[in-house]
């Protein structure tokens, strides 16, 4: 018996070392994949996100940290609610256009974007007033940072005003995800036959 719980304990562990082993190997893949792929749209989009977030009870400490991963809070004091409830985000909804590349205010600057935005604040009583604008945003390498706040150009929409849809992920990462999918889906499988196949060479036979 002491023998046949060694080997179980010797499975288990094992099993346990190829899940983190697999895992982090996903997790390695993943970050490559992804890597150059990272949307400004989506920084601007989450960095709005957090900042919603910064007051709200039980989320602020960590909506903190992530606005600040991608741009300082300073930015937005101009489109937070002078009174807000800590049980809800300080916006009530929010909306991200499409980026625009540059600035045609100067020469075309490929590592600079401008992404049109559109929220309305919420306050103790409910639904406040639309604010909208421009975030400008920088790219380090392959990571977009807010650095500043504009007013909105002419040409500068959202979606629900009539203006283009923000960028999407390119096709290859669906496809990526969907083989990462069934990568982890038959990594189960076989770790499930392997734990089932070593607990039955464990089991003592019997002999008539």
């Amino acid at each position: 018996m002491a023998a046949r719980g060694e080997v179980r304990h010797s499975t288990f562990a094992k099993v346990i070392v190829i899940v983190l082993a697999v895992i982090a190997g996903l997790g390695v893949l993943i970050h490559f994949a992804n890597a150059g792929h990272h949307r400004p749209e989506g920084a601007a989009e989450r960095w709005l996100a957090a900042v919603s977030d910064s007051e709200r009870r039980g989320l602020s400490v960590d909506a903190r940290k992530r606005a600040a991963h991608i741009g300082p809070l300073a930015i937005a004091a101009p489109l937070l609610p002078p009174k807000f409830d800590v049980r809800h985000g300080q916006f009530d909804d929010l909306e991200v256009g499409k980026a625009v590349q540059g600035s045609k205010a100067g020469p075309v600057d490929a590592d600079t974007v401008r992404v049109p935005f559109r929220l309305h604040q919420r306050l103790p009583s409910g639904s406040g007033p639309l604010k909208q604008g421009t975030l400008v945003l920088q790219r380090t390498e392959n990571t977009w940072h807010v650095t500043a706040l504009d007013a909105r150009r002419a040409d500068e929409r959202v979606p629900s005003e009539g203006g283009p849809r923000p960028s999407r992920a390119p096709p290859a990462l669906w496809v990526g995800a969907i083989c990462l999918g069934v990568l982890l889906a038959a990594g189960a499988h076989l770790i499930t036959r392997y734990a089932e196949s070593t607990a039955n060479r464990a089991m003592p036979t019997t002999t008539s």
